[in-house]
């Protein structure tokens, strides 16, 4: 049992990497072979439309052919049995680099026809973690409920029901006094963050012992 976890925040030690680093941890303690890859590393770009990927006659059918570093991660995330895709919402959108993986991953499998079904493993176990700092109340005004439906619609549609773990109202800096935050009540997102984000990484970590189980 192998699973992949991949973080599309530019920050690797904050929200999003934390709960995934508890996934993986979940999983690797039920004795899954674990990976955890941010995407903030690598030199890549999204999909750039060349369609070799629906060619029936190429040997990249079903496969992106774009060689760049985020192809053997792409490999990975055929091969593992369970993949996690983690983002932070940037203005009500995942990150530039999570969506730039979204449009590759997805794209490969995607077929023009009613005749064949998508060309992507269909029974990978799945997962999206969302962090933002709005509150959980407040994503439908804010739109962020139709990309996650959006994303999840996605992600089962290529290959099997994907688990989203959503996680609010985050602490984003470590220092609210370096930065103009006025919006938002920071000794409310101080507290938050002292008494309700280690629950959230307690559930992260039974989130990865369930996905492998």
């Amino acid at each position: 049992m192998k699973l992949l976890a991949i973080n599309g925040s530019p920050r690797k030690t904050m929200n999003t990497a934390s709960l995934l680093e508890k996934i993986v941890d979940g999983a690797a303690s039920r004795g899954a072979e674990v990976q955890l890859t941010h995407l903030r590393d690598l030199t890549f770009k999204g999909c750039i439309s060349c369609f070799h990927c629906k060619d029936p006659k190429s040997e990249s059918y079903g496969r992106c052919i774009v060689k760049d570093d985020l192809g053997p991660v792409l490999q990975e995330a055929h091969e593992a049995d369970v993949l996690v895709l983690g983002s932070p919402f940037y203005f009500s959108m995942e990150t530039s680099l999570a969506r730039a993986c979204m449009e590759r991953l997805w794209f490969q499998y995607h077929l023009y026809t009613k005749r064949k079904p998508p060309l992507s493993p269909r029974k990978k176990a799945t997962a999206l973690v969302y962090t933002m700092n709005i509150r959980l109340e407040d994503m439908e005004a804010y739109g962020k409920n139709a990309v996650v439906t959006r994303s999840k619609g996605l992600m089962e549609r290529f290959f099997a029901p994907c688990e989203v773990f959503l996680c609010c109202d985050t602490k984003q800096v470590k220092d609210y006094s370096k930065y103009e935050f006025d919006v938002f009540d920071v000794p409310g997102k101080l507290k938050r963050h002292e008494e309700i984000f280690p629950k959230e990484l307690e559930r992260a970590f039974d989130l990865g012992i369930r996905l492998v189980s």
